[in-house]
């Protein structure tokens, strides 16, 4: 995905912006992932497996399908099932399982395994996070407490040249009162115990988290998941002068078409759509910007520059590809954020118009 000289994702908080809602997915679709998660060309990561580290080679194709996975050692798994989207490994006995899957916003490796003791000690994590041509990497480490419970850590990260990283926060882990009742205390025991650690990594006003969580089942079963995530987001702030300039959004459609749309931030402080490629567009201007759509809704873009209090402007870009499926109506129903919660409409209706090139 390209955006000008700035490409890849964030996390808009607190603004309403274009969550594009899906359409019937048609048959053969070619898209797995977004652009952002596409765009890194698969993850690698080595999981303390049985005291012996299992390393785990991800491959992504341009939109987002699961092009390869490789183990080393290659012995220590057999592949039992895959699609464009998952592939499962297990050992003989069926103790051991690895899964991964590459959907939407997410690529994931996930290990499972009889026990806690099964998944201790440190490993390794890289990955070209926003296809820049270089890998930033991670090291973790998985433990447990005095109680038995799992700890994980992330130790040292590296983030490739131009990238920052910032550790946590560390998502919150519920815990039993110490006045629970006794069914309270038995359905907490049920449900397990869990741990995990995370990080940001930020790039020309996009974002994707890295995250590290170890779950341990009431049966004492346990498993550790590795996520890469990423929305198809961009922040921006600055002058009009320091904003102008052509920029180009790029994404695949559902059956795996290369579209883009071009706009340009104007030096008086307007963002302007410029026309669309690889396929018929739908474009919806209004005040502060535009949205423009393909494949029936299932992948667009919404852009928008807004005039701040102290004098500056953001640029607001928020895309949608790669998750194929559900119920569309292009041009309504844009939700806040990814989880499409509330409603976004043009400022002035009367100034909006809808156009198909």
């Amino acid at each position: 995905m390209t955006h000008h000289a700035i490409r890849v994702p964030l996390r808009l908080s607190g603004l309403a912006v274009a969550a594009f809602l899906l359409a019937a997915t048609p048959a053969g679709v070619a898209a797995t992932t977004n652009a952002p998660i596409a765009q890194t060309g698969g993850m690698t990561a080595t999981l303390p497996l049985l005291g012996t580290p299992l390393t785990v080679a991800v491959t992504l194709d341009a939109v987002g399908k699961i092009s390869g996975v490789a183990l080393d050692p290659s012995t220590a798994l057999s592949k039992t099932k895959s699609g464009d989207d998952f592939v499962k490994f297990t050992n003989t006995d069926g103790t051991v399982k690895v899964t991964v899957k590459a959907v939407a916003g997410q690529l994931t490796i996930k290990a499972r395994a009889k026990q806690l003791s099964d998944l201790l000690g440190t490993g390794s994590w890289s990955a070209d996070v926003f296809g820049t041509g270089v890998k930033s990497t991670a090291s973790y480490t998985v433990g447990k407490d005095a109680s038995g419970k799992p700890t994980v850590a992330v130790g040292s990260v590296s983030a490739a040249s131009g990238i920052t990283w910032h550790l946590g926060p560390i998502p919150a882990v519920k815990l039993t009162p110490k006045n629970a009742t006794p069914a309270e205390k038995a359905r907490e025991k049920a449900k397990g115990s869990t741990a995990a650690a995370g990080g940001t990594f930020a790039w020309q006003g996009f974002t994707k988290r890295l995250s590290v969580s170890v779950h341990v089942a009431g049966d004492g079963t346990a498993s550790l998941a590795i996520t890469l995530s990423g929305r198809d987001a961009q922040k921006v702030n600055g002058t009009p002068t320091s904003l102008a300039g052509a920029r180009t959004w790029s994404a695949h459609t559902c059956a795996g078409t290369a579209v883009s749309v071009k706009y340009h931030v104007a030096s008086n402080g307007t963002v302007v759509y410029d026309g669309a490629t690889g396929g018929t567009a739908t474009e919806k201007s209004f005040g502060k910007g535009f949205m423009a759509w393909f494949d029936k809704g299932r992948t667009g873009v919404f852009v928008s520059l807004v005039l701040q209090s102290d004098g500056t402007y953001t640029l607001f870009v928020h895309g949608r590809s790669g998750n194929c499926g559900g119920q569309s109506h292009p041009g309504h129903g844009w939700g806040q954020g990814s989880g499409g919660h509330g409603q976004w409409s043009p400022p002035n209706k009367s100034d909006s118009k809808t156009k198909t090139h």
